[in-house]
């Protein structure tokens, strides 16, 4: 029957064995057959004391209360070394199976059950001494113990552990006095040659017989020797002819092979923790390079890391610039001829490496093809490429020297070499662009603003003079403060906005998707509202990097004349119509009464035609109020309005009305223009009046008004009254109150119509 290993349930491991070994979990009852090994991870599960158990647990050695009572100790997720213990158990219960039915062949059971018992006996101390190997930190360390169990267990007399090291077998542990022995032993001679070189183990009983045997001291006689796998030799001697027997070789081999796998498992570690040690070391160094600001700051550090981590005999950076690979830098103390300028046609591994994006190694560059070392003493070489900017280079003055621990090293630093370069050459190229843009910034004529934009925030890095001179802030004051804050108009200001959602008008925030803008906005400065077309440039085009250039051209005054333009393209529409027709019907009437004059001889007719003339006159007077409206008011000063008034109601036809004035009102005005708008609000009145109304002048806060006892002005047209043309009946021609609207504009007047005290139309002028 098959033999079978049983696994607790709480045990996680993943067996793979061969020659026909079952493995079954305690939880699975179709297996009738008893196991011949048990794994537990408990270290106080029951054990049987027929069956080996082996303890597979997070528990170290020292917190286990009786490793005794285990055949074997391995630490949890050490899988390799649970199989290594499980074949051996497996081999020695099989070797000790043999030995009994052979012992049953020729003696009685009673005269072979001490020789079992005693056997056993020693398998199972041997099994509980490895918990103290595998808790050994060092091969030294392990040795020492193995030592220990040889003597205290094995019995063994004078052992010895030899290793095979480049030009023979040296001595690393032994507990004979002399360890100290001159030169290597031959690993080619002797019983000792034979055990490395056939991984064969040997027991000889007088070594005085055996052909091959060369005994370092002529007292010995027995000895055991067997394999450390492929590291070397375990032997035990003795002074004493047929000391040892097959028992001994047995665990003799089985202690060499314990030490063997424990000492690869020690020795790896040691590698992996060395080389997780570089891996920390070099991740530290990356972050020193990470600060380097130029390229040849990055490589100088690069190679002093190499050398003081990777430790290479010498390492190098060539720097490619116009289609040559340049020495950039290299390992201190190395000449100066150590390395070389090539070119990229013909530069060796080096140009090999650059060329093809890819690592290449030279075991011995006498043998490669495209090795071209500047020394000679130059044997193995690693070349690794840095992105677009160079090459690394490690020499070595042995052949072979790189492994692929050291180009997996070597690539890993590359790595972290090539993003600070690119880094550092994407921050060179930008200082150059902003240095360019920063010039072209400071030359520009008009306001500009260099900012940046997070969360809606246009946070100022930078203003030109013309800024300061436009918008009236000094720049350090306006430096690293909220630019929009500053110039956006006030909820009261914007109301011209066309779109509901303000945000949407602040073409400064279209820099944090990339995006630019040219348009007409409007914006604060101390001096007030001003126009401007606002050009919005983002530092990076199409990229959601938030900063950019704001140029705001000031178009104040030219929107000033386009609006004059306006208004004076108006008046000549304005003139346009009067001439095509209120000039034309007046004028009509007079010439058609004067040829009816003279047909008839009738002098009425001349009177027709004189009213017809003063209404043309009137009409001409109106017009050059009009044309004036672009320059309606020069300079201003304070102003008595009662003098005003007087002067005006002197100019104007007022039949019988009278004219009330409050004294002391005073308001800033050019006094002509004045005179001239109540001089049309009295014809007004007059006008649209009885012949004798009442008109009154006096004051109100902020300014004055104009009142009179007349019919009024309905209130649905008092909207209309200030339009070219309107007139509510009479010989008016309608222009009078638009005269009077343009005054009042031109002084910064807004002006109302309502109803007076008696009734009449109330006019209020305010500034």
């Amino acid at each position: 029957m098959e033999p079978t290993i049983l696994v607790e349930e709480d045990v996680d491991c993943d067996l793979e064995l061969d020659g026909g070994v079952t493995v079954a979990s305690s939880s699975d009852t179709s297996e009738s057959s008893e196991p011949v090994c048990v794994i537990v991870s408990d270290p106080d599960e029951p054990v049987a004391r027929d069956v080996p158990t082996i303890l597979y647990t997070d528990v170290p050695p020292e917190d286990i209360s009786n490793p005794g009572r285990f055949a074997a100790y391995v630490r949890s997720g050490d899988g390799e070394s649970l199989q290594t213990q499980i074949r051996w158990v497996l081999s020695q219960g099989q070797q000790s199976r043999t030995d009994a039915t052979e012992q049953s062949q020729s003696d009685t059971p009673e005269s072979n059950t001490p020789q079992l018992n005693g056997e056993w006996d020693r398998i199972r101390q041997l099994y509980e001494g490895t918990t103290t190997l595998i808790a050994a930190d060092s091969v030294e360390e392990l040795y020492q113990r193995a030592l220990g169990l040889a003597g205290h267990i094995l019995e063994f007399d004078n052992s010895s552990f030899l290793v095979h090291e480049g030009d023979g077998m040296y001595v690393r542990a032994s507990d004979r006095c002399n360890l100290e022995e001159p030169g290597p032993i031959p690993a080619d001679e002797g019983i000792l040659g034979q055990t490395y070189q056939t991984r064969k183990s040997f027991l000889i009983d007088d070594v005085r017989t055996h052909p091959e045997a060369a005994p370092a001291d002529p007292a010995y006689r027995s000895v055991v020797s067997v394999p450390m796998g492929e590291v070397g030799v375990f032997q035990a001697i003795s002074n004493e002819v047929g000391a040892y027997d097959e028992t001994d070789r047995r665990l003799a081999e089985l202690l060499a092979r314990y030490v063997s796998e424990t000492r690869a498992r020690i020795i790896s570690e040691a590698e992996m923790a060395e080389r997780r040690e570089q891996i920390e070391r070099l991740h530290h160094g990356a972050t020193e390079l990470a600060t380097a600001t130029t390229l040849e700051d990055l490589f100088e550090r690069t190679v002093e890391i190499s050398d003081d981590i990777l430790e290479f005999d010498i390492s190098y950076v060539g720097r490619v610039e116009d289609d040559s690979i340049i020495p950039a830098a290299i390992s201190s103390g190395t000449p100066a001829d150590g390395a070389e300028c090539v070119s990229l046609e013909d530069g060796g591994l080096a140009a090999l490496a650059y060329t093809t994006g890819e690592t290449h190694v030279a075991d011995d560059v006498r043998d490669h093809p495209e090795a071209r070392p500047a020394k000679r003493m130059y044997r193995a070489v690693l070349s690794v490429p840095i992105g677009d900017f160079g090459v690394f280079q490690a020499a070595s003055f042995e052949a072979a020297a790189f492994d692929d621990a050291d180009v997996e090293l070597a690539e890993l630093l590359m790595a972290h070499v090539t993003v600070a370069a690119e880094h550092i050459d994407a921050e060179t190229h930008l200082r150059e662009e902003r240095d360019r843009s920063s010039a072209l910034f400071d030359h520009v004529s008009d306001a500009a603003v260099a900012y940046d934009v997070e969360n809606e925030t246009v946070s100022v890095r930078c203003v030109n003079q013309a800024f300061q001179e436009t918008f009236g802030y000094d720049a350090a004051d306006v430096v690293g403060t909220d630019l929009l804050g500053r110039v956006i108009p006030s909820e009261d200001e914007r109301s011209d906005c066309e779109d509901d959602d303000y945000d949407a008008c602040i073409p400064e925030l279209l820099v944090a998707a990339g995006e630019s803008y040219r348009g007409e906005v409007r914006r604060r400065t101390e001096d007030g509202i001003r126009e401007f077309i606002l050009n919005v440039v983002p530092l990076s085009p199409g990229e959601e990097r938030g900063s950019g250039y704001a140029i705001y051209t000031d178009i104040t005054e030219r929107k000033k004349r386009e609006s004059e333009l306006e208004r004076q393209n108006e008046r000549l529409e304005e003139f346009a119509n009067i001439v095509s027709h209120d000039l034309r019907n007046p004028l009509s009437i007079a010439r058609g009464n004067l040829e009816l004059a003279k047909e008839t001889g009738d002098e009425d007719r001349f009177d027709t035609a004189l009213d017809a003339l003063d209404q043309m006159e009137e009409l001409i007077d109106d017009l050059l109020s009009l044309a004036r409206r672009g320059q309606l008011v020069d300079e201003t000063a304070p102003v008595e309005v009662a003098s005003a008034a007087r002067a005006a109601w002197s100019r104007t036809e007022t039949a019988d009305a009278q004219l009330t004035v409050s004294e002391g009102v005073k308001v800033e005005a050019d006094k002509d223009r004045l005179v001239e708008l109540l001089g049309n609000l009295f014809r007004n009145a007059v006008e649209h009046g009885r012949r004798d109304v009442s008109v009154t002048v006096g004051g109100l806060d902020g300014g004055f008004f104009v009142e009179d006892d007349g019919p009024g002005i309905e209130p649905e047209r008092r909207d209309e009254v200030f339009e070219p043309g309107e007139t509510t009946g009479g010989d008016g021609i309608g222009y009078g109150l638009t005269i009077v609207s343009s005054i009042a504009e031109a002084h910064g007047w807004s002006v109302i119509v309502t109803s007076g005290r008696s009734g009449g139309a109330r006019f209020e002028f305010r500034a």
